[in-house]
Formats: structure tokens, sequence, C-alpha cells
């Protein structure tokens, strides 16, 4: 089917050979079912109302291993232009043309390919059945009715469910090579394995992180450990090797429901290739790696084993790439041509958007152009040992290993000013790839260190290649192994009293700075090298970090060959409390004795894992990530000639063995911050605190909103009723004015309220040093008010002023100078003009009642009444127009308050939610400054702080908020 559907295309399509419909439906005859040849655009209706229930009860589908191919190597035209064929040898300038003018021509390529599938009349109505849409991962990418896999029926089952988000994708010169897939979902795991098994599929090709940018992209199909059942197949881990790129894992899979027959194999093998350092929606720095990973994936494919499976997220950028990669490579090798166009025209009729951006268009025909200019790179012991004197051959690769060349911008850190300092030579290390250090506040250049990341076998990030340490950047270099937690130093450059000295502590003198201390243990001398014991102890807590140094000052002129190989398996070898970390080698600029070591340690894991080593590989990548580390081909040669050397029983690949967290699988980062904190001590306890710390914080930060919303609205209410009365009081105070009073009276009326004035200033200076004062607990109980609804924060929460005794300063104007004074719990209430109506008090003092004997009695201390029973006179009520102004303005600032604090609780609250949401999300990574200063362990008492400083409770806002402290404390309420 996929066969005759491509024909079809290529009749659309091409006008040179164009096909006639009887000669189509010959061709087709063969190979489609009676059902699929009426599924013509002018049979779709009749198809889909009288064949649509028969199409989902098909039986096996039929297989067409030897199904004719369509010549999609003859030149096509489209448009104006003529796309054919290249030449091998004139690839790279064929491809530099496209390059030209901003990548135009590429542009334009991928643009023809991208109308031509737009107007594609392809079916995909099985993906749109209702049953099967939550089978697919992606809405718009669905599977071809015509290249679809089907799925056989399991015994048992009562209706055919045979539709899997799959497509049949030719190779070259090989039909149904591939099957383009999505990535599995936790639904479609057993339709998955089910495919795997009746496909006969040995290879699984997978080229994708399960979380990527911090989205799930795949789910985990396979079992992490031991054995797990995906409907009626089990699958069983059986083994797994992690490396750099990519990981290899050896599932042994078994189907539960056949019977067991003579011929029939109820247990099979399959090898996933899991390819783990492609982005999403992007390309990797650089195709060598990508190249070995499809050589070597595809290369282990058994001949009479079934389709490839290739799968991604969607199963259509990244797949299609590896898809033409792979049938370009075997191309090249068998006519050296290459036609990526006329390829990716084929297969888009198979599946959709197979290569689904420009950028991987374009990566495409770059890594064929590497591809042509290396050649094959991987070599056998024997090749290794022929070519390492084939002086043409070493300096071709020589010439194609430097041809990177710096650029300003790829060593920006390296030549600031206040870095340059820091460089002995002219090595310096590239930005992509450069180690940082923690940095440290406002000191520019505080992060960076000549030293440049270089990957291994195992790990990306497997060496950290730097100079000889100077005088100056001592302590940069310890900062460099406390925060990448490296326990093993390799040391290659030999000592002098001048340029290269001693960087280590002795017994007696250690190495000290802010955060850790470097103690030396013990040295121990071997035959070409000597060994020294270091631990480095954190000064904020008890962490340790122990570290072994070997110092090889001969390497690599040692003393015979098998004495470069036990100082590699001494290197390799892993301590008891080992923590993942980097190996630090160090010459004296971190050129190419260094990296000779690095490649040589690499290539003998490789060596014994596949029996090959690919040299030129590492040499190249080492070059474009520290620039100038080999001088002259003889750099190169050394590495042959002691890779030829190697002895057969090192055991290195078990000594290197590493197992894949799945939980923290992403695509590399480039720096510190994104990857293992530095020091490695996040215990599952301080996580487990942290996430109660936010639970109570956010229950806390509730109950204070609603709070402040009561007590708003309680506050609201009580200047609409102030308002109300001071409406009445001017009416009153009008009165007064027209009235005939006499002078006793107003010298009185004077007097009295004068004295009234001091008190409520004296009362209010008495709140204001309440508010202020350092909170303690209370001895005596809150009288006033007890009505819990009308309670502010304060009361809520532990009380936090303690009760004092206040008496107002009597007046020379009192009536009665012989009063008794006593002093009782009351609380100061906002101003108002009434007796009636209580506010809820923000605080509890105690203050001075006065009880005169005169007729003159005093029911407020703002608000007085005067009563006069000598004169004939009725009785009048006396109001101070300046106290009225008083309340008036203490009024206002009461309600500008109340705004700066809903302005500032608001602030408070997105803070607080952007401050959380940025704590679970790094819930398994602690930043640096939380693990020199570790968070308490239990966090502290809620306590609220009282403050009428608007400045005090913006700087509170911006002051770094600690999970372990509550909101209480963080927050400032304005009473």
């Amino acid at each position: 089917m996929s066969s005759m559907s491509a024909a079809g295309g290529e009749k659309r399509r091409s006008s040179a050979t164009p096909l006639s419909p009887s000669a189509s439906a010959s061709a087709s005859a063969s190979t489609a079912s009676p059902l699929v040849r009426r599924k013509s655009k002018r049979g779709n209706w009749f198809t889909r109302k009288c064949f649509h229930a028969a199409y989902y009860y098909l039986d096996d589908p039929p297989h067409h291993p030897n199904a004719p191919q369509v010549d999609w190597e003859v030149p096509v035209k489209i448009g104006d232009e003529i796309r054919a064929a290249v030449p091998v040898n004139e690839f790279a300038k064929h491809v530099a043309s496209l390059h030209a003018d901003g990548d135009i021509g590429f542009s334009r390529e991928y643009e023809a390919i991208q109308n031509e599938c737009v107007t594609d009349d392809l079916a995909c109505e099985h993906s749109q059945h209702p049953e099967n849409k939550r089978k697919n991962r992606y809405l718009n990418i669905t599977a071809y009715d015509h290249s679809r896999v089907h799925l056989h029926p399991t015994p048992g089952q009562k209706k055919n469910l045979d539709y899997i988000n799959a497509n049949f994708i030719d190779g070259y010169q090989k039909a149904h090579a591939f099957i383009g897939t999505q990535g599995p979902l936790p639904d479609t795991f057993d339709c998955f394995w089910r495919m795997i098994w009746e496909q006969r599929v040995a290879i699984i090709v997978m080229i994708t992180n399960l979380v990527e940018r911090g989205r799930r992209k795949c789910d985990m199909y396979w079992p992490k450990d031991g054995v797990e059942t995906y409907g009626v197949i089990q699958v069983k881990l059986v083994e797994e090797e992690v490396m750099s790129t990519y990981t290899v894992r050896t599932l042994q899979i078994k189907h539960l429901k056949l019977k067991k027959k003579k011929q029939c194999n109820l247990e099979k093998l399959v090898y996933q290739y899991h390819y783990t350092n492609w982005p999403d929606h992007g390309t990797p720095d650089h195709p060598l790696p990508v190249l070995n990973f499809i050589k070597k994936s595809s290369a282990a494919n058994p001949p009479d084993a079934g389709p490839i499976v290739v799968h991604c997220s969607a199963g259509v950028g990244r797949t299609g790439t590896y898809i033409v990669l792979d049938a370009m490579l075997k191309q090249i090798q068998q006519k050296s041509i290459v036609n990526v166009f006329g390829f990716l025209r084929h297969i888009r009729a198979q599946r959709n958007f197979l290569v689904q951006t420009e950028e991987q268009y374009i990566f495409l025909h770059d890594a064929l152009v590497e591809a042509i200019a290396s050649g094959e790179t991987n070599l056998t012991a024997e090749q290794v040992e022929e070519l390492k004197n084939c002086t043409p051959y070493l300096e071709q690769q020589y010439k194609n290993i430097i041809q990177f060349q710096t650029k300003d911008i790829h060593i920006a850190s390296a030549m600031k000013q206040v870095n340059s300092i820091k460089n002995r030579g002219a090595i310096f290390p590239i930005e992509g790839s450069r180690v940082h250090l923690t940095p440290k506040p406002g000191e520019d250049g505080s992060d960076y260190i000549n030293a440049s990341w270089l990957h291994g076998f195992r790990r990306l990030r497997d060496f950290i290649v730097t100079q000889h340490p100077m005088s100056h950047t001592i302590k940069d270099f310890w900062q460099m192994v406390w925060d990448h937690n490296a326990q093993t130093i390799v040391l290659l450059s030999s000592l002098d009293d001048i340029n290269f000295a001693q960087f280590w502590p002795d017994e007696t003198t250690p190495i000290e700075s802010d955060y850790y201390r470097v103690k030396f243990l013990n040295k121990v001398n071997k035959s070409d090298y000597v060994s020294r014991d270091f631990v480095i102890q954190s000064i904020q807590d008890d962490y340790e970090l122990s570290v072994k140094m070997l110092h090889c000052p001969s390497w690599p002129e040692m003393s015979n060959p098998n004495s470069i190989y036990d100082f590699i398996v001494d290197v390799h070898e892993r301590c008891n409390d080992y923590r993942n970390g980097p190996i630090v080698v160090v010459d004296r600029y971190g050129g190419a004795q260094a990296c000779t070591f690095c490649a040589i340690s690499s290539l003998a894991i490789e060596m014994e894992y596949c029996n090959t080593a690919n040299v030129y590989q590492y040499a190249k990548l080492y070059h474009n990530k520290r620039p100038g580390v080999w001088t002259s081909s003889e750099d190169i040669r050394l590495i042959y000639n002691i890779l030829s050397y190697l002895p057969g029983n090192l055991n290195l690949l078990k000594r290197t063995a590493l197992r894949t967290e799945f939980e923290d699988v992403t695509t590399a980062t480039p720096d510190l911050y994104s990857k293992i904190c530095s020091n490695g001590n996040i215990i599952h306890q301080q996580q487990q605190q942290q996430q109660q710390q936010l639970l109570l914080a956010q229950q806390q930060q509730q109950l204070l909103q609603l709070q402040i919303q009561h007590e708003t609205q309680q506050l609201q209410q009580q200047l609409q009723l102030q308002q109300q009365q001071q409406q009445q009081q001017q009416q009153q105070s009008n009165l007064i004015s027209h009235s005939h009073t006499t002078t006793a009276t107003a010298t009185e009326i004077t007097n009295e309220t004068s004295a009234t004035a001091t008190a409520t200033a004296t009362v209010a200076a008495a709140a204001a040093a309440a508010v202020t004062t350092t909170p303690t607990i209370p001895t005596t109980p809150v009288t006033a008010n007890t009505n819990s609804s009308l309670l502010p924060i304060s009361s809520l929460l532990p009380p936090t002023v303690a009760p004092s005794s206040i008496t107002p300063t009597p007046s020379n104007d009192m009536p009665n100078p012989t009063a008794t004074t006593t002093t009782t719990s009351t609380t100061v209430p906002i101003p108002t003009t009434t007796t009636t109506t209580t506010p809820p008090p923000p605080t509890t003092i105690a203050t001075a009642t006065t009880t005169p004997t005169t007729d003159l009695t005093h029911t407020n201390a703002n608000f007085t009444t005067v009563t006069n029973n000598a004169a004939d006179v009725p009785p009048i009520i006396a109001v101070n127009c300046d106290e009225l102004a008083q309340q008036q303005h203490q009024q206002q600032q009461m309600l500008a308050l109340i705004q700066q604090q809903t302005q500032l609780q608001q602030q408070y609250n997105t803070h607080q939610q952007q401050q959380q949401q940025q704590q679970l999300e790094n819930a398994n990574c602690l930043h640096v400054d939380e693990l020199i200063h570790p968070t308490m362990a239990t966090p502290p008492t809620p306590t609220t702080t009282m403050c009428n400083n608007n400045n005090n409770n913006i700087n509170n806002l911006q002051q770094p908020l600690n999970p372990a402290v509550t909101d209480a404390q963080n927050l400032d309420i304005v009473a």
C-alpha cells in the first residue's frame, strides 16, 4: 500500500514520467487488497458509506517485501527549477550556494516541499475516528490511511482495535524499511508493544527525552527495573549502557497469549537506541555524534528483522531527519550521489510533516557535508594499527579537525579585561562549554575560570580541562572543584618554584575561603606518579568532599605502555562515596596533554564496548570546545600510537557504568545553575520541610487576606458614620455661633476644650508608642471588645504589645483639681464623635479615666458634653473647630493608610506567588545559597510586626523571602 501511494504521488508531481490510470491500477493490483483499491478519490464517499465497518475489521495487513520502488532519483521540475541528485564531489559547493544570501536557497527548496504537501489530499480517517483520537499525542499529527500500520487482533478481543499512530516509511532501495511513530502514551503502551511483536522489530530508535523544556514529550514505555506487562506483551529490562549522547537498552519481550509451537519463539530481544542530546525544536550543536548514532543503530538491525521503529515526540521532525540521513548515507556509499530533495518529497507522502522545520532541513545538508569530508571514522583495532604511521591520512584528518575558527563572540568572557589576567596562554574556553563558578555578588568576572567541559564516553560533562592554577587563581580552582563535586584531579604538569608552583595545601597550612576549607590527608608514591588525598570541608555545615589527586608529570612518556593504562584505571577507580562528579585534568596550559588523556580514556572504553574507536570525532569536538589544544598532526598520531597498545582486560566499561535517572532527564545545559546544585548535600527531609512550610504559609496568607478584607469593611463603615456625625456637629456649631452665651460659659468651654485637646494628644502619642513597642506577651486581659468577628489581625495572632498605664498631663484649666483618677484597662479606638460606636481596636493599651466631681461630665476623650447649671441658658454642646479639623485630617490619613495597605498586600501576594512557584519548580534542586545557608528545620512562631512607616513595608517586600518563614512574619500590617 505504501508503494502504491508513492506511485500515485509521483504521478501527480512528476511531469517527466506520467502514469496512466490503467498502469497505476495494474501496478497496485498485485499488492493492494480489493477494499483499498476501491478507496480512490472518486470512491471515497462510497467507501465511507458502505465499507466503513468492514474497514475496521480487516484481517492481518498484507506485507509487501518485494514491492516495486518509485524512482525518486530522477530529475523533477518544480516551478522553473529542476531538482536532481548532486554528485558527492560537488555536494559541498551545492550546500554553500544554498547557504548564500541568508540561506535563501534552503528556504525556497523547503517551501516547495511544504506547498506540495499542502496540496496532497491523503486521507486520515482512522486517526479522526472518535475511538482513536485519544491515541494521538498531538491533534495535527495523524497517520495516513494508505500507509498506516495495522495491529493484529488479539485472542479474546471482541472487536478489532487495529489503530496506532504509525506509518510505514521507505528507506534507500527498501520498502517499509522504517516505521515512523509518535512517542507512546500510557494508553497506547500495549498497542506499541503489540506492533513491535507483530512487525518483528529488533531495533527501536528513540530521539527524544522524556521531559524537555519542562514539558512531557514521551512517556516511559519500558520498565525502569525488572519486568512490566503491557497488555499481552511482557517486557524485561536486561541491560542498559549509558553513553554521553545516547543509551542502549536490551529488552526481552514475551507474548503471553500465544500457545507454544515447535517453530514459534515466544521470546525475542529488542534493542532500544535512545539518543539523549537532540534538543526539541532545534538541532544538535555538531552533526558528528548524530552521524555516529545513525550508523551504529542502523547497522545493528539484523537482515531478517522487520522495520526499524523510529520515534521522537510527534514522530515527524527528528524522526524524518533520522530516516533521510540514513537513506542518504547509503546512497552516498552505493552511488556517490545525494538527493535530499527527492527522497524527502517521496517519504512525505507516507507520513505527514517529516523533517518538520527548515532548520532541520539545513542540518541535514550540513551533516552530509561533514559525512562526506570525514568518511568512515569508526576504526577497528587493526585499522588503528595501520593508520598510525600513515602520514597523509593523519595530516588530512588534522586539517579537518581544526577547521573551526573562533570569533570574538565565542571567547567574550575570556577576553574581558577583568578575566584576561586569569589566562596563562592563548588557549581559551568557548562560551558554550566553559566552566562556571558560583558568582560573587557585585564582582564582575567572579564566575570565570580558564576551564572547559569535555565529553567522554559516558557523559557530556565527563572531564574538566584547565590550566595550571596561578597564584591569584588557586582559590578559584578549588572553588571549581567544590562547586561541581569533582573528586578526582589528574595533574600532568611538572612543577617549578616560579610559574608552576604548588597549589594544594600541605600538612600544616590548609587553604580556606568563605565557604570551604581544603585539608591535606596523606601521600602515596607509586611507580610513575604520586597520589595525594584531600578533604574539602564546608564552613557552613558538616558537609565534606573527599578528593584524590594523581600527579603524573611524565605523561605520556611513561616507563611502558602498560603503565599508561594502569594510570588510567587508577584514575577511574571510584571511591565508596563517589558522587558522580567530573574528572579535573590539569596540564600547564590546558592543552594537548590533558586532551590526549581525555581522548585515550574515552576511546579505551569505546573500544571495549563496540570494538571500534572514533579518534576523529573526539579530537574534532575537543578542538571545537577548546580551540588551540592540537598544534600539529603529531598530536593526533600520538593518540593512535597509545591506542594501538590497548590491552584487552581493562574492564573500564564495568568500572564506569552509570544508571539513567529519568526524573532528571533533560537536554544538556550550558551552565551551573540548571544542573545538580553545587555541594550535593540535599536531603529528602529538607524537601519535605519546605513543602510543609509552603503549605503553612499559603494557609496563613489566606487567613490574613480574609482578616484584612473584614477590617477594611469595618473601617469604611466607621468612616462613613463619622462623616455623618461631622455634618451634624457642623450644624450644631453653626447654631452655637448664633446663640447668646455668657463670658464665663465661653471661658469654661474654652478651658475644657483645651484640656480635652491635651488629653487627646496624650492618648494619641501613647497609641503611637504602643504600636512601635517591641512585641511582648500582655499580662492583663482585653476588656473593651470581646466580639471575635470584629477583632483585628493582631488579636488573632500572638499579642504584640504589653499593656502600660498612661496618665494624661493635667491642665491648669481643669475645673476640679481635686478630681480622683483611676487606671483601668481599655482600648484606644479610632477617633470618633460618638459614645455609642466602638470600632475594633488595633491594639490594646491602658489609659487613664478621669472622674471629676463638678457638673462638667467628660463622656469621650475627643468629644465633650458640657452642662452648666448656674446659667439660665439651655444646655449646649461645645465643639472645638480645631478638633474637628484634626479629626478630619486623621480620617484622611486613615483612609490613605488603608489604600496603601491594600496596595502593599497586592504587591506582597504577587511576590509570594512567584516565590512559591519558583520554589515548587526547584523542589529537587536547591539554590547554592540555600546549601551554604541551610534552611531552618522548624519554622518559627508566626508573629506580626506593627509599623506605620510605609517605607519599611516596601523594603520588607523587596527583601528575599525565606520559605521557612511564614507569611505573617513577612507581612507588615498598618494599624
